[in-house]
């Protein structure tokens, strides 16, 4: 019964689209909001020139995208016992790092689905 309960967990993790495109069971909370981060950056970036977006809407999106990159920053100096330039670094190089997959994803209209799984904003304890 173990083996199936972890198997089907292991599942959820692996479906999951917070965790992208290669799909890693053991992946970390940092590269989740990391991801999150980049598809809300991807989200702002590609449709800056939307005449039917209202400034207001892309400044809360831009602004999640943040919140979404603070957040993998702390997860990853937490949970890595990294300094906080490095956590900074190595979340700023994943988002950099998957803004045009999320962008493509955008084009073809898979980004809203992606977004809608992303977990809440939370704070590393």
């Amino acid at each position: 019964m173990f083996a199936l309960a972890r198997s089907v967990g292991l599942l959820a993790v692996a479906t999951c689209p917070a965790f992208g495109q290669a799909i890693d069971p053991q992946a970390a909370r940092w590269e989740a909001y990391a991801s999150c981060a980049a598809a809300y950056q991807a989200n702002w970036q590609n449709r800056l020139s939307d005449p039917s977006r209202a400034p207001s809407m892309a400044a809360m999106i831009k602004d999640e995208s943040e919140q979404y990159r603070l957040a993998a920053a702390g997860y990853y100096e937490k949970d890595k016992r990294a300094s906080k330039a490095d956590a900074t670094r190595t979340v700023d190089q994943h988002v950099k790092a998957n803004v045009q997959r999320f962008i493509a994803m955008d084009k073809v209209g898979t980004l809203e689905a992606f977004i809608d799984k992303c977990p809440q904003v939370e704070e590393p304890n």
